[in-house]
């Protein structure tokens, strides 16, 4: 006589391949809506990743909808310039805190709504961090409307751009910057019908972010051949770790150029530029790459919501640093500072066991930090 548990092996065998059969069916359906996930992991499809998402205006729905899957990156894209904000202004007044909002659009902030040099900085980052997801996403086969750069990267030249000889190169799999900016255009650009200065200030500075994504594409090569003699090199077009854009898009926040309207006798107007603390009489074309704003920013001290500040209260503040963001003195707008102790326990004294462990203490960790009155 068998073994009772013999039958419920048996039974297992059988249901065994059923499970592995719904799991693998589970885990394709997953794989194949992952592009349709929103940036807080919402597994929604198309038609509610473009009906939930708060702030967009009535043509941007309707591209949403026509490109929905792309449109899902491009909120990527608009999450990973809020990302980079915070860490580009965290010893600032104006933090961006009040960009992290339920509708994952930052164009639903008041704050996008004004003309301040902060207005300009998100508008630059906001365009290319869109481009900058879809040429990525391109290059990955995310999307079904575009693939690698076609151009690529076939002629014979270094990574500094200077003509090789008997050197063999193939293209590689660039990242499509032409479909990113398309869509960064489409998209983004759709945003401003009105032909008043605040969405020509707008539209320039989203160029001027996507010029910036542009000038830093990246060339790179793989070697291949024998003992790593490159005798065979594959090269590609690769758009830079996105830190780097956000970072000289901050650079040209320091120097914004405050706008002054010109009209013509045609009846357009000409933005013009001038560094600010300028008499007018300086003015200059704005080059394509600076950032303008035509109002001036609050001073961000107190929490007003209508200016999208929560204010310097509570902030953690750097002491001794008089001339540099994010010193007490002002960060705290003249509140002055307290300093507290935050204690937390990390691991000390690790020690090697040969083989294959290592302990560690536990030891108390405590640092001073200065607040914000």
């Amino acid at each position: 006589m068998k073994p009772a548990y013999v039958g419920d092996e048996y039974r297992m065998h059988k249901i065994f391949p059923a499970v592995i059969i719904v799991l693998l069916v589970l885990f394709s359906s997953m794989a194949s809506s992952r592009d349709n996930l929103l940036p807080h992991n919402l597994n929604l499809n198309s038609a509610l990743t473009c009906r939930l998402v708060g702030g967009l205006t009535r043509e941007q729905r309707s591209v949403c909808h026509e490109a929905a899957d792309t449109a899902a990156v491009a909120f990527e894209g608009l999450q990973l310039a809020v990302k980079e904000c915070q860490h580009q202004f965290r010893w600032h007044r104006w933090n961006c805190s009040s960009l992290t909002t339920k509708s994952s659009n930052p164009h639903a902030s008041a704050i996008m709504k004004r003309g301040f040099r902060e207005s300009a900085f998100l508008y630059a980052l906001t365009a290319a961090g869109v481009a900058h997801s879809v040429a990525r996403a391109c290059a990955q086969g995310r999307l079904l409307s575009c693939g690698c750069d076609p151009l690529g990267y076939r002629a014979a030249h270094d990574p500094r751009g200077r003509k090789r000889v008997n050197k063999w190169e193939w293209s590689g799999c660039s990242h499509n910057l032409a479909y990113g900016i398309d869509f960064s255009k489409k998209f983004l650009d759709v945003r401003e019908k009105m032909d008043d200065l605040q969405s020509k200030i707008n539209l320039h500075n989203n160029v001027a972010g996507r010029s910036i994504l542009s000038s830093h594409m990246e060339v790179r090569c793989k070697c291949h051949g024998l003992s790593g003699s490159c005798q065979l090199r594959t090269c590609w077009r690769a758009t830079p770790d996105f830190r780097i854009v956000a970072s000289t898009i901050k650079r040209q926040y320091r120097k914004a150029l405050m706008v002054a309207q010109e009209e013509l006798n045609n009846g357009y107007s000409v933005l013009r530029g001038r560094p600010r603390g300028r008499r007018r009489s300086r003015a200059r074309p704005a080059p394509k790459t600076s950032l303008l704003f035509f109002e001036k920013s609050p001073s961000f001290c107190e929490a007003d919501p209508k200016m999208d500040s929560a204010g310097t209260s509570s902030r953690v503040c750097r002491i001794g640093r008089t001339s540099r963001t994010g010193s007490c003195d002002l960060l705290c707008c003249g509140r002055g500072h307290a300093l507290m102790r935050k204690s937390s326990i990390k691991p000390c004294n690790c020690t090697f066991h040969w083989c294959c462990r290592v302990d560690c203490e536990r030891c108390h960790d405590d640092k001073w930090i200065a607040v914000c009155k």
